[in-house]
């Protein structure tokens, strides 16, 4: 039986456009899609022609990636050349290039991210009528393969996805602030819905359709350091497969911007702490290494300043390689940065860990009066973590100098914050550090 529809699309939409694909058949239309369609042995420049020249409708997926394509702008220009009758079915909000402008000049246009959930049943509608089967309204049938919450986010306005994304982060975070436990937060995700939807099955859903969506990705990365903060060896792997799925959002949105690029470097970063955690430093420094190369060739588009946060991948390197060389670095850009407080904190208590990491007890002292005048501008904005980190290199610095009062003064504050945060690695750190020094 000859297809009804055939099927135009980018191969990066393949999830996408699948599961519409689905519901097509299910409501009685007849669609051809490669690869699934080609003939075991036969090849996409034999079986494509054949295909458009005897289907009826052209259904167009129109994406980005779909402009990107070599073979959708071929095939396009083919059914029309044939004067097929052209359905275009915009997916997301892109703009057109001129090619495809062009060929679709007076072609009505179907905008499935703004129609919400009435965009399948419009689209079931229309090739229904192009193919002479329309017996009144459709209603569309679920397929099995398809769960329903990924049929409701094929129809949503992308805006409106990313807008509730969003307010799903606010309330994380609100959730985070009163109880910063790690459990806890896993415990709460499952009760938080999304319309009638678990955000989890949405984020999954958001995935397997291949809605990149920036509300996505700040999820992941607030979750990974939520994970990572706690310190337990199961949360710091999951924490890195959530950063690289943040990395794969922003990574793929064409054009990218300066947002996005500082966002990849935060996330990669992380990835590269989780691996410090696991005391794997050779991955941890590849990456950081790697990172460098990146913010090299990268900022040479974006050029956005060094007190961006662009330091991360250096300040980490001078730590787990203890090299002189490094902190010279960081010295070199100290004045660069030191309108931002936050990043001039985080600086110079890198360059303090690195000082007592390798004995330097007069470079450290000389740097310290600093460390605490930046903590202090900062303090009320940065998150906890960072406020035991300091007072773990002040326990550290007195011990090593033989203030055992300051040093106990210190060691008392780091616990009570790790132990109010439910930081056990941090708890772990500051017991194994104690015990040394006694």
């Amino acid at each position: 039986m000859k297809e009804s529809v055939f099927i135009s699309y980018s191969s990066k939409d393949f999830h996408k456009v699948r599961a519409i694909k689905e519901i097509l058949e299910f409501n009685g239309i007849s669609c051809w899609m490669a690869p699934q369609s080609i003939p075991t042995g036969s090849s996409y420049a034999k079986e494509i022609p054949v295909a458009i020249k005897s289907c009826k409708v052209f259904l167009l997926m129109v994406t980005s990636s779909a402009q990107q394509s070599q073979w959708v702008p071929k095939e396009m220009s083919l059914a029309l050349t044939q004067s097929k009758c052209v359905i275009p079915f915009v997916l997301e909000d892109c703009t057109l290039t001129d090619v495809f402008n062009f060929f679709l000049t007076d072609v009505q246009r179907y905008y499935a991210f703004e129609i919400s959930s009435d965009a399948l049943k419009d689209l079931i509608d229309k090739i229904k009528l192009e193919c002479g089967t329309y017996e009144g309204a459709a209603s569309v049938v679920q397929p099995g393969e398809i769960s329903e919450v990924e049929i409701w986010i094929i129809g949503k306005d992308r805006t409106f996805l990313n807008r509730e994304l969003m307010r799903f982060l606010s309330a994380l975070k609100a959730a985070y602030k009163q109880n910063p436990n790690a459990a806890y937060i896993d415990s709460w995700i499952k009760q938080y819905q999304l319309d009638r939807y678990g955000i989890g099955n949405v984020l999954e859903a958001l995935e397997k359709c291949s809605v990149n969506l920036t509300g996505a990705a700040e999820i992941y990365i607030r979750l990974a350091v939520i994970y990572i903060h706690s310190g337990s060896r199961q949360y710091i792997k999951q924490a890195r497969k959530l950063l690289e799925k943040a990395v794969t959002i922003y990574s793929s949105q064409a054009g990218g911007d300066e947002v996005g690029f500082k966002r990849i470097v935060y996330a990669r970063w992380l990835m590269a702490v989780t691996y410090k955690q696991e005391r794997n430093f050779g991955c941890a420094n590849d990456l950081c290494e790697k990172l460098v190369e990146y913010i090299k060739e990268e900022n040479q588009i974006f050029d956005v300043p060094y007190s961006d946060a662009l330091l991360l991948p250096q300040r980490e390197l001078a730590v787990i390689n203890k090299e002189e060389i490094m902190s010279d670095y960081l010295m070199a850009h100290m004045e660069e940065i030191r309108m931002n407080p936050k990043e001039l904190f985080y600086t110079q208590r890198r360059l303090l860990e690195l000082f007592l990491l390798n004995n330097e007890f007069e470079k450290a002292r000389d740097l310290l009066p600093e460390v605490v005048a930046s903590f202090e501008k900062c303090r009320n904005h940065l998150d906890e973590i960072y406020h035991v980190g300091l007072y773990q290199n002040l326990f550290e610095y007195y011990s090593y100098v033989g203030d055992k009062e300051s040093a106990e003064q210190y060691y008392r504050l780091a616990l009570e914050n790790a132990k109010k945060n439910y930081w056990k690695g941090k708890e772990q750190k500051l017991a194994h550090l104690k015990e040394v020094f006694e």
